[in-house]
């Protein structure tokens, strides 16, 4: 395991499961077992008192005994301001209760290795919006983590997947189908740059909802025949969830699987075959191939030129995903990754890649390649031996945290990582609230979807009224002309300024980090007056409101 200064953890912080991972001195990306020695740990939270909960099988556990104070799918409610959920008199928001998780796997990680564990990036799907992705990095700082950057779900199965494979050209497309979110990513690995092409999905689409599906139609068998119905009451409802979820993952494997229902002394088995399972979600599969081709055509390609197709997310192991995709690209979705492990594999690498410089992995990578480059320079013996051209050994230069080393590759170079450079892309286009020349309100779009970052545009506007002495430039993320359409996330005021006419210039910038931070000038042209901010994604909460929230989640018990 790598040294404590050196030491990232990738969370996979999932709607169902989550799973962390940490990259060796020698360069290998590990999955970090749960304090029970699983690889992934359910996303689930059960309150038994006003200052203790358990997380993870455990807590599945009571969701029939308990159902009131268990809590799942939080993930499905981040960046709602307005949501909380109330137990023994206390109020917990999304961040809170995704604290609890991540603190969980913080707390596992340490007693297994031994050591503090403070340093994390965390993983969310491509499509999550700015209060999404904030709300995310708001519950590692409270569970005691310092989020050093959030990534997408796709990028990080992509470098997992493509670590092997760095140095060639490659596009790719990822389809990642969790237990509550979805979406599909168009990558390309070029040399020793990943970089993200296209992205669309649905926040709100998952294996959850080919449960929901299988759940009803039982229910309704079970009211056909008794005129009950299970869904009535929550035990049992959270007793029939389960079954159905049981046999939904049977179903993968096997043609037909039974549902025992025991509700208000009737009981019923109702059997279900594979293709009954099929015909009552084929629309669900329909919105995941839409997607799919939606996203190829934003990235300009067919699916003949893909290279790879890859699956992600505990739900593709269904076979009819898996055979949409396959129908669709032509090829056979990738083997050799395991869809349950590879985001928080890949977030893990992730960590060194762009915060990690000076990692044992990287720096032995740098020493074998070292060692080539000075091998190569020797003198050769005499007499001379006729030289073959080879691509291998070659000088080149790898780009890594924006410089350029001079490296060598080749058989001599090996053991640890290669320097990777991950270029992510915006989901989201942001813009500015502008009038137009009928003086009505317009969204004025300034950095697209799909921009490669880091991104900086600068765009001249004018003063709508004569005699302004203030302007507010209002920043918007979303797609859609009107307020109603897109979503605020910020606003700066440049004040003090001498009364001037209508039609006096400005001068608005943007630059969009992959740090995840939005910096926004206000330039007034003629005198140089300027004023700034920095958007920092966040979930609603403010700082004090976050630090309050840690230091009340820091006296719970969790187990």
């Amino acid at each position: 395991m790598s040294d404590d200064s050196q030491i990232v953890l990738g969370i996979d912080l999932g709607t169902t499961f989550s799973a962390m991972a940490l990259v060796n001195n020698h360069g290998k990306p590990e999955i970090v077992p749960n304090g029970e020695g699983f690889a992934t740990t359910p996303s689930v939270v059960h309150f038994y008192g006003s200052n203790v909960c358990v997380v993870g099988e455990e807590a599945v556990k009571m969701v029939v005994i308990d159902p009131e104070n268990v809590v799942r799918f939080i993930k499905r409610h981040m960046g709602e301001e307005d949501f909380t959920l109330e137990f023994f008199g206390h109020s917990y928001t999304p961040q809170e209760i995704s604290a609890l998780i991540l603190r969980k796997l913080k707390e596992d990680a340490e007693e297994l290795l031994g050591r503090p564990v403070v340093d994390a990036v965390i993983t969310v799907p491509a499509y999550f919006h700015s209060a999404q992705r904030g709300a995310t990095a708001e519950a590692g700082t409270i569970a005691g983590l310092n989020v050093l950057s959030i990534i997408n779900e796709p990028t990080a199965a992509a470098i997992a997947y493509g670590l092997d494979r760095i140095g060639g050209q490659r596009k790719l497309l990822v389809l990642d189908l969790g237990g509550g979110t979805f979406d599909v990513t168009v990558m390309e690995i070029r040399g020793t740059k990943l970089s993200t092409i296209a992205s669309d999905g649905n926040a709100e689409l998952g294996g959850k909802d080919w449960d929901d599906r299988l759940l009803n139609y039982v229910a309704e068998q079970f009211f056909e025949k008794y005129q009950l119905d299970p869904r009535d009451d929550a035990a049992p409802y959270q007793e029939l969830y389960e079954r159905c979820l049981h046999a939904k993952i049977c179903l993968s494997t096997k043609e037909r699987a039974v549902v025992p229902v025991n509700y208000r002394g009737k009981r019923l088995a109702v059997k279900v075959t594979r293709d009954l399972f099929e015909q009552i979600t084929a629309d669900l599969v329909q919105q995941c191939e839409d997607t799919s081709n939606i996203v190829l055509e934003k990235a300009g390609l067919t699916w003949d030129q893909l290279d790879d197709v890859l699956l992600v997310g505990g739900s593709t192991r269904m076979p009819m995903i898996r055979r949409m995709l396959t129908n669709l690209s032509g090829r056979e979705p990738a083997e050799d990754v395991n869809p349950e492990e590879c985001v928080a594999l890949g977030a893990s690498l992730a960590g060194v890649f762009r915060h990690r410089p000076d990692h044992p992995a990287l720096r032995e990578k740098r020493r074998a390649m070292v060692d080539r480059a000075k091998e190569l320079r020797k003198p050769r013996p005499k007499p001379p031996v006729e030289p073959r051209p080879s691509p291998r050994g070659a000088v080149i230069g790898l780009a890594y945290g924006g410089h350029v080393a001079q490296d060598a590759v080749g058989d001599g170079a090996t053991g640890g990582l290669p320097d990777v450079t991950i270029e992510d892309a915006t989901t989201h286009p942001l813009g500015i609230i502008v009038l137009n020349k009928s003086r009505q309100e317009r969204v004025f779009e300034l950095i697209p979807e799909g921009t490669k970052l880091p991104h900086e545009i600068k765009h001249q506007f004018a003063y709508a009224f004569e005699n302004m002495t203030a302007v507010r430039i209002e920043v918007t993320e979303g797609s859609g002309s009107f307020r109603d359409e897109v979503t605020v996330i910020g606003q700066v005021e440049l004040t003090g300024l001498p009364p001037r006419p209508r039609g006096t210039r400005i001068d608005v910038v943007y630059s969009y980090g992959v740090n995840q931070i939005l910096k926004v000038q206000v330039i007034d042209v003629e005198t140089g007056g300027r004023e700034g901010i920095d958007i920092r994604f966040q979930g609603g909460m403010t700082a004090e409101e976050v630090a309050l929230a840690r230091g009340r989640t820091s006296r719970m018990v969790v187990d």
